[in-house]
């Protein structure tokens, strides 16, 4: 048996020999030393130039007598270990550009053994980070990379030799972060020692990184530029759906990254399944599923996943939407249905045959919204020949939505009815919905001027520069160079106990600060150039509550684009009531989206664009491809502040369902195919007995009334609209031929007779064949009352139906009018008006007839039929309401006075307030009769008066005053009768005595009314006057009316009363 000792080198230098021991049976043991090849590892060095680049050579085998040498110092030193005698490593270091050798010789063995390795000192010649040219990290990721540098050769440099290279990592624009624990800041970047940094994907956006070494000679070595983009978690948008079945919704991902492409799969296909690379899912059967999106990289890498729930059924209620429960006269409110789980993407592509109504329409009524194009500047069409209006289209695509006008204060139910046709696993089924919600209009306060004034602004806001310096502001003028000549202040409310709400609203310079939430503020402009001082504006601080998809003040609910256009949409807020605000940028999150972002892309650059006018914000809608896509716009992440836009992409035919008559020709064009109106193809008409068409341009001529399809077949397209030919031309109303009055008035209203005629002149019926004629009614002013249309199916008579507001409603509605104009200031103030009725066609507005009649308004007495006086209550106040050129009579006028003592208004809409007070404390009854002359309406109360014996008279306790005043009195009595007599004897017989308008019977005012026939004077002006004379058969009346007025006019003799003029009011 023989063992090998091998004993490491160490253990040579304590003079310990290897052993080699050879046993054999006779137990003799011989030694003999052993000696290890001499190596150098590593047998090839590559040193950075650099003076403090060091590298360590291992030297193994060999004996303890070794020598080491180098052939150029100039190129590479050679440094021992402090023990020279025995080393087991060498240290070289960097002196200048070159190659050396290290030759280490073992003078312990003869022949002495030789071992040798070459070294290399050069500068980096490239460097360059190991990984993809684009990757993307999740925000908040890390990741580490590794870097490589070497020379023009292909030498490598050793992990050891970065530490010397002064490697400068480039990071831009704060995107990634470097958490190197080997790195130090330096201006520009970092400097890392070692070949490996790790980043931290701190901020969205895309970063471009590298790096770089200095060469000695300054040369700056760079290495190519890693594009890191750094993305949001991948998530499906929306996270949640909810969808009838039979209903599609395009699902998107938000975050992931954008240098990759998504792979969309359903894992419950048996009930929704989707496109894998378009995301378009479609609904097939009830239930719950999952889908998930992949995004995979270039090199089919996955890099992350999202997963979204899909939930299909079918809604076993339906309610209402709107945005609030109130809205204001004059306002507009879109209005759909919708069900708690989902809104309107889930069902409105499945349900058809909307019925809407409102339960009083003098209250509220539907409005139909206009239409957007995106191109339809490019068109030049008319309807009728000589007008340059754009025919109306009739598009029953918007069904869905409307529009609510508030009319007048009240309380009224809106309902909607529709059926919807859902297909599940294959099975259809047809579902009808009938639902409603009651809403108020509110109407404005009393004599609420300064409404068209008031800028609506929402709580600790600042506008923009609202307040002109100086006339001229708004003229194309340097604003260096012009002044300043206005100044602004709020007017404040002296008085006022909360002191900090005075500055609820505050100017600064030409912007206005708000604070607290309903507070109302006027400005003060005054022009320092010619001293006048006005209201400039008031402030009404309001939150924001609705949102409303408008356009130049108008609502628009369907649009039409070109393929590849843009379309820029204003979004409007209005407060609880829907008044719109002024001015309202970044107060409340907006939010955008589309069932179809395939179809319509939406962008919204200038969401707090301070500088749109009017309060709104920007957004934009750009055409993708052809199809139908709906879009809706909500607030504050509220399904419920909702308002919806259906936008259709492509080619389509302008006008769409046009109404042409009889004889009249109209151009089609097609729009929106992305061609500029040249698409190859040709025009057909389904009737060419109603409707000839054009073939090559398009034109259509109508010749007999009827319905039509126009259709355009392109080479892998067809386009179709309905056109209702009719021969209605004209539209002619006619008055009742009486003077019209609210109190009273028919019940059925009264009836303006309409006739419809065509080219000739030739009457014909509302209603007659297939093609209905339906026409709409409104009155002018508005103010006066209501109009709606109507039809006499035994007489086949039609009539725009008006129905006068009363006079409590004409009060308010005419102060809150805005239409109520200084033209026509004079006529309501004599008590009468021209009411004009317009009749136009429902599916051509532009055509159009109006007759007006003689308005003259009545008038209504507060809640008074009998007035019951006593001692202790001997005066009572009678308010007339409306028209207030009445007259007032009744018999006993030495014992009740009735004077007017206040009043608001004239004419038609005015309040006068009545004192009724008892002179003589006596019993009686009497009864006291308000006559309107220009209408004969006609008003009794009964006055009784009932005296207990505890009061004394009322005449007797002023008499008492002293005997004095009675003598002076009864002086002035003698004489004006003595004056009287002579008077009178001097008079002729016939003449005729007119009642002083002061203590004369009956009390009227002076304002004046306009002739009317003699049927409408028969008043009981005569009958009472008669009676009234009557009542003093010995005394001539007007002598008794001249003792009265000289009592009242005697100094210090009053009935403890203000003493009025009836034709004035102080």
């Amino acid at each position: 048996m023989v063992l090998l000792k091998l004993w490491p080198a160490s253990f040579l230098k304590k003079n310990i020999c290897l052993e080699a021991q050879i046993k054999f049976p006779q137990m003799l043991y011989i030694y003999r030393p052993l000696v290890s090849t001499l190596r150098i590892t590593p047998d090839f060095v590559l040193l950075v130039f650099d003076p403090n680049a060091k590298v360590n050579l291992s030297v193994t085998g060999g004996t303890r007598f070794l020598d080491a040498v180098t052939n150029d110092t100039l190129v590479a030193d050679l440094s021992q270990p402090p023990e020279i005698i025995e080393f087991s490593y060498l240290v070289l270091s960097a002196k200048g550009l070159g190659v050396a050798t290290v030759t280490v010789q073992d003078i312990g063995l003869s022949p002495p053994a030789v071992a040798s390795a070459l070294v290399k000192v050069a500068n980096v010649d490239w460097i360059k980070i190991i990984s993809e040219e684009e990757i993307s990290l999740m925000e908040g990721a890390i990741h580490a990379f590794d870097i490589l540098a070497g020379t023009q050769d292909g030498s490598v440099f050793d992990s050891s030799q970065y530490e010397f290279m002064n490697t400068h990592v480039h990071l831009d624009d704060g995107i990634l972060e470097l958490i190197s624990v080997n790195s130090s800041p330096r201006f520009g970047g970092w400097i890392i020692s070692k070949p490996h940094f790790t980043v931290r994907a701190a901020v969205l956006g895309t970063a471009m990184l590298y790096v770089s070494v200095t060469q000695r000679n300054g040369h700056e070595v760079f290495s190519q530029i890693i594009k890191v983009e750094v993305y949001k978690p991948l998530r499906l948008h929306p996270e949640y759906v909810y969808l009838a079945p039979g209903a599609s919704y395009v699902l998107t991902v938000k975050g992931g990254p954008r240098v990759a492409f998504v792979e969309y799969a359903s894992m419950h296909e048996e009930t929704v399944i989707i496109q894998g690379s378009s995301g378009r899912l479609s609904a097939i059967s009830t239930g719950n599923a999952t889908v998930r999106a992949r995004v995979f990289g270039n090199e089919r890498n996955l890099i992350c996943e999202a997963y979204g729930r899909v939930q299909v059924g079918i809604p076993s209620t339906m309610f209402l939407n709107l945005q609030s429960d109130r809205l204001c006269i004059g306002c507009k409110m879109p209005v759909f249905p919708s069900f708690p789980e989902g809104n309107l993407f889930s069902f409105y592509e499945l349900c058809y045959d909307y019925k809407w109504a409102a339960e009083k329409e003098k209250v509220l009524s539907y409005q139909r919204s206009g239409y957007l194009y995106s191109d339809v500047d490019k068109v030049s069409i008319s309807c009728a020949e000589g007008t340059d209006n754009p025919c109306l289209s009739d598009d029953n695509d918007s069904e869905f939505i409307n529009v609510l006008v508030g009319r007048s204060a009240g309380r009224t139910e809106v309902s909607v009815s529709f059926s919807c046709s859902f297909v599940s696993s294959g099975t259809g089924q047809v579902i009808s919905y009938n639902t409603s919600k009651m809403l108020t209009v509110v109407s404005d306060p009393p004599l609420a001027l300064g409404i068209p004034i008031t800028w609506l602004l929402p709580p600790f806001y600042t506008t923009s520069d609202l307040l002109p310096g100086s006339s001229d502001s708004h003229a194309n003028i340097n604003p260096r160079d012009r002044k300043r000549s206005t100044s602004y202040s709020l007017l404040k409310a002296y008085g006022r106990s909360d002191i900090s709400k005075q500055d609820a609203v505050a100017i600064e310079g030409s912007r206005i600060r708000t604070k607290e939430s309903n507070e109302l503020a006027c400005i003060q402009a005054k022009d320092h150039t010619t001293g006048r001082m006005e209201i400039a504006s008031c402030v009404r601080v309001a939150e924001v509550a609705q949102v409303r998809a408008v356009k130049t003040g108008s609502l628009y609910h369907v649009a039409y684009l070109a393929l590849h256009a843009k379309l820029e949409l204003l979004i409007g807020y209005c407060d609880e009531l829907g008044y719109t605000f002024s001015e309202a940028h970044g107060v409340v999150s907006l939010d955008v989206e589309t069932n179809y972002p395939d179809i319509v892309s939406i962008h919204m650059p200038n969401r707090n664009n301070t500088n749109s006018l009017g309060g709104y914000g920007n957004v934009f809608l750009e055409a993708r491809s052809p199809g139908k896509a709906l879009v809706m716009v909500t607030i504050n992440d509220n399904p419920k502040k909702a308002d919806f836009i259906l936008v259709s992409v492509g080619g389509d035919m302008y006008p769409r369902n046009p109404v042409v008559h009889v004889g009249h020709k109209l151009n089609f064009t097609i729009i929106g195919d992305g061609k500029g109106n040249l698409a190859s193809g040709q025009w057909l008409s389904s009737n060419e007995s109603v409707l000839s068409v054009n073939r090559m341009s398009g034109e259509v001529h109508a010749y007999t009334e009827g319905s039509a399809h126009v259709i355009f077949k392109g080479s892998n397209w067809k386009l179709q609209t309905t056109v209702n030919v009719l021969k209605v031309d004209q539209i002619t109303v006619d008055s009742p031929g009486q003077t019209l009055t609210n109190v009273p008035f028919p019940l059925e209203g009264y009836k303006f007779a309409i006739t419809f005629s065509d080219l000739s002149g030739s009457e014909i019926e509302a209603s007659r064949g297939p093609v209905e004629v339906p026409f709409d009614c409104r009155v002018d002013p508005p103010y006066l009352g209501y109009a709606k249309p109507w039809s006499d199916l035994r007489s086949s008579n039609s009539y725009c139906l008006f129905f006068p507001y009363s006079p409590n409603h004409l009060v308010t509605s005419i102060s809150e009018s805005k239409k109520a104009m200084s033209s026509e200031e004079n006529s309501r103030r004599e008590g009468f008006m021209h009411v004009s009725i317009v009749a136009s066609l429902r599916d051509a507005p532009q055509v159009t007839g109006s007759a007006h009649a003689l308005f003259v308004g009545g008038f209504s007495v507060e809640e008074v039929k009998e007035l019951k006086l006593t001692p202790n209550s001997n005066k009572s106040i009678i308010r007339v309401i409306g028209n207030t050129d009445v007259e007032l009579y009744w018999r006993s006028k030495d014992l009740l006075l009735v004077t007017p003592c206040r009043r608001v208004g004239y004419g038609i809409g005015g309040v006068t307030e009545y004192e009724v007070e008892v002179l003589k404390n006596q019993n009686f009854t009497e009864k006291l009769t308000i006559v309107l002359p220009a209408t004969g309406q006609q008003k009794e109360i009964y006055v009784s008066f009932e005296h207990h014996g505890e009061e004394k008279n009322i005449t007797s306790v002023v008499a008492g005053k002293g005997f004095i005043v009675w003598s002076a009195l009864g002086m002035c009595i003698l004489v004006s009768t003595i004056f009287v007599f002579i008077w009178l004897l001097g008079r002729p017989q016939d003449r005729t005595v007119t009642p002083s308008p002061r203590l004369g019977t009956p009390i009227a005012s002076s304002s004046h009314v306009p002739t009317f026939p003699p049927s409408v004077h028969n008043t009981p002006s005569s009958s009472a006057a008669a009676n009234i004379n009557q009542s003093s058969p010995h005394t001539p009346q007007p002598f008794v009316e001249y003792i009265r007025r000289t009592i009242d006019e005697t100094p210090y003799y009053k009935r403890n009363r203000r003493r009025f003029d009836p034709q004035y009011t102080y």
